[in-house]
């Protein structure tokens, strides 16, 4: 689920990185005149529209700025089929930014003595290979070296289906595997650390991990319509998902294994829950003070406990996303301003982060630009016949580039033709679809192509 932020659920993606100093103070909204509210509210509502225009932005916005929120608006489809608008209830899936609830509920754990940060895994979980060298907070801050458990093909597999998975058998799919570095020693952004939080949250509290959020979290700050089944959940408020949608194409997704996404990346929600989530924090609800700004420290990568943080505009912006297929969440806040930015989006979007701090810098006055849709140049029939040939992205898939008549195609497998549009000499994309192809060629080594779909990136060489 952002991935300098390999989010997921995923995180990222494909799709940001003071000290507070006392509770929330209002006294600056007297200083935010009602006619630069509605200028604000303008050029959000400019900023997502045009994310909307190139397909990046289908969902709900909602932002809070000193004391109040100035906007939530819902755009596109809840469900294309059926023509359903998304509303500012509708419920989506929120993939990586479920971490920082995770993490949130270790730190509250740790702040009535349950645990330490500086404990070894080990003391939770017994026989874990290497689990007298990592400890809690490595796992917290991607530093563990654990593997990440989406290299796994039958992980991936099992992520497509409703099948039930045991925490054991989830665990398994990394457990033995080498660690890819020394425990402390590098960042790498990492799904099974937090899995491994889930399971360590559910051993000292003896409850699952869905009621040991709702008893710390959920229950707390009246979170009522956030979840952790989405298969499972009945609402008419409940989002499609969609690999990609546009006016003239709808390309629904499945949604993943709730049990294998788990702690690092099964809760949904709604823009009104996260914004109780935003107030919760900002006011020390959950947690102190002080133990809020020790997780918003941040260690290797500007990442602290489930959070990234930021240097953005001169401010520290603490932030999270999250991308799944069919899901895309990112979450921002300045404590210290008061300002919130909540964007949920049922489609897979690598741009969500994006338009967060483009409506950051609205907000700051600070300048930004706007998307454009993508432009298709000539390149020259010589660097178009280059790319021509096969490539071999796997044992079992051979793609085809075909030049005829001036163009090139692509062709999966003996599925149809497709042309491909020049964005530049070596980059590509299709006609309505977010596909990204790249090509490398380099004096005296094989030719490369990169595919980019969603979430998905496959590279093979030239045959």
């Amino acid at each position: 689920m952002n991935c300098k932020h390999y989010i997921f659920f995923l995180g990222c993606i494909t799709f940001i990185s003071s000290t507070f100093c006392s509770p929330f103070k209002a006294q600056n909204t007297t200083d935010v005149p009602v006619d630069n509210l509605e200028k604000k509210k303008k050029e959000i509502d400019g900023i997502i529209r045009a994310y909307s225009a190139i397909n990046k932005f289908n969902g709900t916005a909602l932002i809070h700025y000193q004391n109040k929120t100035i906007f939530e608006k819902s755009y596109g489809w809840q469900n294309a089929e059926k023509k359903i608008p998304n509303q500012n209830n509708s419920i989506y899936q929120i993939a990586s930014l479920t971490k920082s609830f995770t993490a949130l509920t270790i730190v509250k754990l740790s702040e009535e003595g349950k645990l330490s940060v500086k404990d070894p895994i080990s003391k939770f979980i017994a026989g874990y290979p290497r689990g007298n060298e990592i400890t809690v907070e490595h796992l917290l801050t991607h530093t563990s070296g654990i593997y990440e458990p989406l290299r796994n093909k039958e992980y991936f597999r099992l992520l497509h289906t409703g099948e039930s998975i045991s925490p054991n058998k989830e665990i398994s799919f990394f457990k033995d595997e080498p660690l890819d570095f020394e425990p402390g020693s590098q960042f790498s952004y990492t799904n099974s650390g937090y899995i491994l939080l889930g399971v360590i949250i559910e051993k000292i509290t003896g409850l699952s991990y869905e009621d040991a959020v709702r008893k710390f979290i959920l229950d707390p700050l009246k979170m009522n319509h956030t979840g952790f089944d989405y298969p499972a959940l009945k609402s008419p408020d409940k989002t499609v998902p969609y690999a990609y949608l546009s006016k003239t194409r709808q390309e629904k997704t499945e949604i993943w294994n709730p049990e294998l996404t788990a702690s690092a990346g099964q809760i949904y929600s709604t823009a009104e829950d996260l914004y109780k989530y935003y107030k919760g924090l900002r006011d020390y609800k959950i947690v102190s003070k002080e133990t809020f700004r020790k997780a918003t420290t941040p260690f290797l990568s500007g990442y602290g406990y489930g959070w990234f943080i930021d240097d953005l505009y001169g401010k520290k912006v603490i932030n999270h996303g999250g991308n799944i297929e069919g899901a895309t969440s990112y979450l921002a806040m300045i404590p210290d301003d008061d300002i919130c930015i909540i964007l949920l989006n049922n489609i897979t979007s690598k741009k969500l982060e994006k338009a967060g701090n483009t409506i950051l810098g609205a907000l700051l006055n600070q300048p930004y630009e706007l998307p454009k849709p993508k432009k298709e140049i000539l390149p020259d029939d010589s660097i178009l016949k280059k790319y021509a040939g096969n490539y071999k992205l796997s044992e079992d898939n051979t793609i085809h580039i075909l030049y005829e008549n001036g163009q090139l195609f692509i062709q999966n497998n003996n599925e149809p033709k497709v042309r491909m549009l020049a964005e530049n000499d070596h980059s590509f994309f299709l006609q309505d679809d977010d596909s990204e192809i790249t090509f490398i060629f380099k004096e005296g080594e094989k030719g490369v192509i990169t595919i980019k779909k969603g979430l998905s990136s496959k590279t093979g060489e030239k045959l």
